[in-house]
């Protein structure tokens, strides 16, 4: 595993555990208060997951591009 490799497994593992925090705390605050769930932090579930992908599209297309050098 090289360093490029690692960053990016450390950049979507770091967000990835952001967000389930960000949404555990959202609904658990939601389900004490009895109100719906925010729909700004779906929204931003939903933006940030789609980043996500397109960083590791990005990394996947070029380790094929590196591969076939």
């Amino acid at each position: 595993m090289n360093n490029r490799d690692r960053i990016i497994f450390i950049m979507v593992g770091g967000v990835m555990a952001l967000l389930t925090i960000i949404v555990l705390g959202d609904f658990w605050v939601a389900l004490h208060e009895n109100r719906p769930i925010d729909d700004n932090v779906i929204q931003l579930l939903q933006m940030s997951i789609t980043g996500l992908i397109g960083i590791v599209g990005g990394y996947f297309g070029s380790k094929n591009l590196d591969n076939k050098k």
